[in-house]
């Protein structure tokens, strides 16, 4: 099960935002008509051209084109200009924003993202310097960032520092790809203003060129009302395996059982979600082949075969799958400052090296490892003991893991805390996707993430010892995710 963390923590951990609404910032959905046309930014082709311009476009009362607003009763609301034709993302009352270019062509992305956070949820993080500080260490710990110069910039009249780093992906196997990150904010009225850019394969000058052109138009208390259009297909199933073949970086050898399955369902307007844990031994129909343990599927067929049966099973369609192993999860936790876990029983286990008294723990890598392994429990009185009842403490832990780091420090650490991830699990998700799925699924609560498991008992099926499953039941289960 502690396979699976370093995985589910790619999807969910470090996500900044929650986002239950979107529009097109183009002409037709100006809150405001107007006569007025905008001329796109002229780019040189020539390596010689390539120099970012002078000036940067600053906003007035007349240019109202694509401006958004933010509706909070909280903070003090502001507003800004989205650069046409990219697509914005909204919490509802501007707390939460993801603004993306969805012109990109090959590799090439860009995403801005907005955050206001309360002083009191920012933690240890409590001066302008610790702030920066904090941007700044992920980076260095990495050893594979290049810090960009400072530029000094001002929002709405207020001076701030706009800082920067480049830094290569880990995703992609078969070329380098360039990734470009700046960061900054602003304080007003007992609240903190985050502003932070990502670009994919981008030129440097115009990375730059396009962060600096958004904070340009970025003020407070502007009036202006703003048009919104919902969202309604906002759901995603994620399929989660800890692969048993132990070989390097997973997707090495992809063909060994797997011997976790998480099924992860998000609902992108309102961030609940469900964890739903597959018993590995659970005897199902193998799409093409015959009847036998569902972990089968993917030593049989890799992980095409495993998405097909775990499709057939579930009903649902599966949007991108990941794989993992252990030899990320201590360092993860470590990386992630440990996790606060409450165990239901005393565990003493010399096999997993589990030795932990009922109550709640903050465990290191190396504990929260060992307690995931341990199999010898009796489980809390809802569900079975032994296998069953580790399954679902791997889930707990997965879920504690969620508040381990505030959603501000979720946001500064991003490119560089998934690329630490991404070192230890394979998945068919890009990079790229991955940027701009983190926001979407972000800022969830524990108590938002329901787990699970699928109604089974061990039972033997002719001479294999394997677990068969409620099929009524089963189903109720999964048409009830369907309609989250």
């Amino acid at each position: 099960p502690s396979k699976v963390i370093a995985s589910f923590l790619i999807i969910m951990l470090i996500s900044s935002l929650t986002l239950i609404s979107i529009s097109s910032c183009s002409k037709n959905g100006d809150s405001r008509k107007s006569t007025e046309q905008q001329a796109p930014a002229s780019v040189a082709e020539t390596s010689a051209e390539r120099t970012a311009p002078e000036t940067t476009t600053t906003a007035t009362t007349e240019e109202k084109k694509n401006y958004y607003v933010s509706s909070s009763e909280e903070f003090l609301n502001y507003s800004f200009i989205c650069p046409e034709g990219w697509q914005l993302l909204d919490s509802g009352d501007g707390s939460r924003i993801l603004i993306k270019n969805p012109e990109g062509t090959g590799n090439k992305t860009e995403s801005i993202y907005i955050i206001v956070e309360p002083f009191e949820k920012m933690g240890e993080l409590k001066t302008d310097e610790q702030i920066y500080n904090s941007y700044w260490k992920d980076a260095v710990k990495e050893g594979k960032a290049v810090m960009l110069e400072d530029e000094k910039m001002s929002i709405d009249g207020n001076d701030v520092n706009l800082a920067g780093y480049e830094y290569k992906s880990l995703l992609n196997d078969d070329e380098s790809i360039k990734n470009i990150d700046y960061f900054t904010f602003i304080k007003k009225d007992n609240y903190i203003y985050a502003v932070k850019y990502i670009g994919q394969n981008i030129e440097d000058w115009q990375a730059k060129k396009t962060i600096t052109d958004f904070i340009s138009t970025f003020t407070f208390n502007d009036k202006v009302e703003k048009l919104k259009e919902k969202d309604k297909n906002s759901s995603m199933n994620i399929l989660i395996l800890g692969d048993d073949s132990g070989l390097g970086r997973p997707g090495g050898r992809v063909n060994g059982r797997t011997d976790i399955i998480i099924i992860f369902h998000i609902n992108l307007d309102s961030g609940k979600g469900t964890v739903v844990t597959v018993p590995r031994d659970t005897w199902v129909n193998i799409p093409g082949h015959k009847e036998g343990k569902i972990n089968e599927a993917h030593a049989i067929g890799g992980n095409e075969l495993t998405v097909q049966t775990i499709e057939e099973f579930s009903g649902l369609t599966i949007d991108g799958y990941i794989i993992t192993d252990f030899d990320g999860f201590k360092p993860l936790i470590d990386f992630l400052g440990g996790v606060t876990v409450e165990v239901g029983e005393n565990l003493s286990d010399g096999f997993s090296g589990c030795y932990l008294t009922k109550g709640v723990h903050h465990l290191n890598g190396e504990q929260a490892l060992a307690l995931c392994r341990n199999r010898y429990r009796s489980g809390d009185g809802s569900t079975q003991g032994g296998a069953f009842a580790r399954e679902k403490e791997a889930a707990k832990v997965v879920t504690a893991l969620l508040e381990q780091k505030s959603t501000f420090e979720r946001l500064i650490a991003l490119p560089l805390l998934i690329n630490f991830l991404l070192k230890y699990t394979w998945t068919d998700l890009q990079f790229k996707d991955i940027l701009r799925l983190l926001p979407i699924l972000g800022k969830v609560k524990t108590g938002d993430i329901e787990i699970t498991g699928v109604p089974s008992w061990p039972q033997t099926v002719g001479k294999a010892s394997a677990v068969v499953y409620d099929k009524e039941a089963t189903q109720e289960l999964f048409d009830q995710i369907k309609n989250q």
